[in-house]
Order: structure tokens, then C-alpha cells, then sequence
């Protein structure tokens, strides 16, 4: 399993949530998913899945570990409201419509 280590956490109050900065330290495993790096945080925060954005995810090459930023949301009307579209679809809150048009 992997171990998040918490960097950083800035309340936002603006915009409902907090902003996390970490770092992932996985070994003897492949390097975890989006939605994989959702749940641990979710669990690591005592929060739902679903108000957790991942935004940006950096490996550096050669090392197990993962350095990241996600956003955690109080509920998920600010999410929707606050989120680009690109980002609810990758983090599975939003479906693609319209897809090949």
C-alpha cells in the first residue's frame, strides 16, 4: 500500500475546500492511478471519494514516489461550480457527452 505524506494543506474558504499538496511513496508496486491516488487521500483525510479533485500528479523518473496537488471540496455543488469540465471528467464526477462530435 502506498504512504501519503501531507506536505501541505491551505484552507480555501473561497471556494469551499482545501488544497493538499503531497507526496506518494509507493515500492514493489506500479505507480498508482488517479483514482487510486483519490482514494488514498479520501481515506489519509477522513473525506468522501467524490469531493476529492486530483490536479496535478509529477514522478520523477527513477524513484518510487509521486509529488501531487488535489483539492478537497465541503460539498459537491462547489466542485461542479468551481471545477473545469476537463477535471470532473478525469476524476470520474462529470461524464463525457457528446463524445466524437
Amino acid at each position: 500500500m502506498p504512504e501519503l505524506k501531507i506536505e501541505n494543506v491551505n484552507d480555501n474558504i473561497l471556494l469551499h475546500r482545501k488544497e493538499v499538496r503531497y507526496r506518494l511513496v509507493y515500492k514493489d508496486e506500479p505507480t498508482p492511478s488517479r483514482d487510486k491516488i483519490r482514494e488514498i487521500i479520501a481515506k489519509n483525510t477522513g473525506s468522501p471519494k467524490d469531493l476529492v479533485i486530483v490536479e496535478r500528479n509529477l514522478q520523477e523518473t527513477g524513484k518510487n514516489e509521486v509529488k501531487g496537488y488535489s483539492k478537497i471540496y465541503k460539498d459537491k455543488e462547489s466542485a461542479m461550480l468551481y471545477e473545469p469540465d476537463y477535471e470532473l471528467i478525469r476524476n470520474g464526477l462529470k461524464s463525457k457527452e457528446g463524445a466524437g462530435q
